[in-house]
């Protein structure tokens, strides 16, 4: 009983299902296990190809020559069943080869396609995507990253053109991926969820249109890491779209227009790598927070802000800021004055403080904001560094914050040792619900 092979009586479409999670080089190694399994890796609906993992001996350059005999081999050798997912990673030496192995994919009703074409040492090189790519009927997802000029030289079909298409993903590194990032992006009818990054850093790069045009598009993240050299023009037009991921080196923000009346979250990460000391954003990143003022919720890291960047948020309900290098004391009245229905404001600030932040005075507006007074529900304060500034506006917050349930106050490394608990208890609460709680490195306690 010990000795009984039991895998090897499962039925097929189980023994399939369990082959489909490893890479296709092991399920073709399988054959070797008995006759039972000479065929059942033929059957196996995921293919999962990777050049660099699967054919790198000894730490040494990947092999493509047994590669593309091996991939040739298994898509000759696989039964007439559809693939359900296909996954290549390969550097690009025989362009025909790879054509030939995404219609393959495409005619087998693939319906999620994960392409990694890396260029190698042939940086000239330019794949042309297959023209059946964009009537695929099954592709549901797609996943696309080159650091080779990956091109659509051809104009897509008017219509059909990727009719089923629900998540896309496209990652590119060459500047000449220009006809990509403008044909493939505006033809997505059916699109609800787009990740795009861009990693170009060629001063001689051009300006170029990267269009977004999606009528059924929810979820959109750009990643983009171009230098300043390199500016594009951003056009979305997105009438259903809820939410927005935008992460972008501050000296490259591109030029954004936005069609998107639906939008309700926004998440906005402005780099800044090698910070030149400006305290104000650059014109289009202050453009940017325009575009997206009617949000309700919103996340802005930055280390650069200044009060004049700041437009109305007539519509804000959550609001979370992460600063590095900026004076948060400086525009913090101006921010709840523009956002008159805030109901929770998270604010984190890693500037380093020295000697002369201790004698800073808290400057507090003339007039009460409206959120403050009438709307804001919880603060939290992170990391709450006890000094002077900080304890005034702690101070200022809780005397005007009427309908205050809950202030947290996160404390520094460095700053954990202060007792600031005998001082906060003196300060006179305008909620009389109001708590406040004081979390330190390894404890948290409520300040009553």
């Amino acid at each position: 009983m010990g000795d009984k092979d039991w895998i090897s009586e499962l039925p097929d479409d189980l023994l399939c299902r369990i082959l489909s999670f490893l890479p296709t080089t092991i399920a073709v190694r399988t054959t070797v296990l008995s006759k039972r399994w000479n065929n059942v890796w033929t059957c196996v609906p995921n293919l999962d190809l990777d050049c660099q993992r699967d054919f790198v001996p000894y730490y040494q350059l990947c092999d493509h020559d047994r590669f593309d005999m091996f991939v040739d081999r298994v898509l000759c050798s696989r039964d007439s069943s559809d693939i359900k997912k296909f996954r290549l990673r390969t550097c690009v030496t025989d362009l025909a080869c790879v054509e030939g192995w995404i219609c393959t994919a495409v005619r087998r009703n693939v319906v999620e396609l994960d392409l990694h074409l890396d260029a190698g040492h042939e940086e000239n090189y330019t794949f042309v995507l297959p023209r059946s790519f964009f009537s695929c009927k099954t592709l549901k997802v797609l996943k696309l990253y080159g650091s080779l000029c990956i091109s659509v030289p051809y104009a897509p079909p008017a219509s059909r053109c990727f009719p089923s298409l629900k998540c896309l993903l496209v990652s590119v590194k060459s500047p000449g991926c220009k006809s990509l990032m403008e044909k493939v992006l505006t033809n997505c009818p059916v699109l609800e969820d787009l990740i795009i990054c861009t990693n170009i850093h060629q001063s001689h790069a051009p300006i170029y249109m990267m269009k977004v045009s999606a009528p059924e598009l929810k979820t959109l993240r750009i990643s983009s890491s171009i230098e300043k050299y390199v500016r594009k023009n951003v056009l979305i037009d997105a009438p259903k779209l809820e939410k927005l991921d935008v992460r972008t080196h501050v000296q490259g923000v591109s030029n954004y227009s936005l069609e998107a009346r639906s939008l309700v979250n926004a998440n906005i990460v402005f780099d800044d790598y090698y910070y030149t000391g400006r305290d104000s954003l650059p014109e289009h990143a202050i453009a940017l927070l325009a575009g997206i003022s009617n949000v309700k919720y919103l996340s802005l890291e930055t280390s650069r802000l200044r009060a004049g960047d700041l437009p109305f948020f007539p519509n804000l309900n959550q609001l979370k800021v992460v600063v590095d290098h900026c004076k948060y004391w400086a525009f913090l009245a101006v921010l709840l004055e523009n956002a008159p229905n805030l109901e929770d404001l998270d604010l984190e600030d890693g500037t380093m403080r020295d000697e002369k932040h201790s004698k800073l005075q808290w400057k507090p507006p003339k007039v009460v904001p409206n959120c403050l007074s009438s709307h804001l529900k919880t603060i939290t304060l992170c990391p709450f560094r006890g000094q002077k500034i900080d304890m005034e506006l702690a101070e200022y917050l809780l005397n005007n914050g009427h309908l205050l349930e809950k202030m947290t106050l996160h404390a520094s490394y460095y700053w954990r040792t202060l007792d600031v608990g005998s001082a906060l208890l003196m300060f006179n609460r305008a909620s009389m619900t109001c708590q406040v709680e004081y979390n330190r490195e390894n404890s948290a306690w409520d300040i009553d």
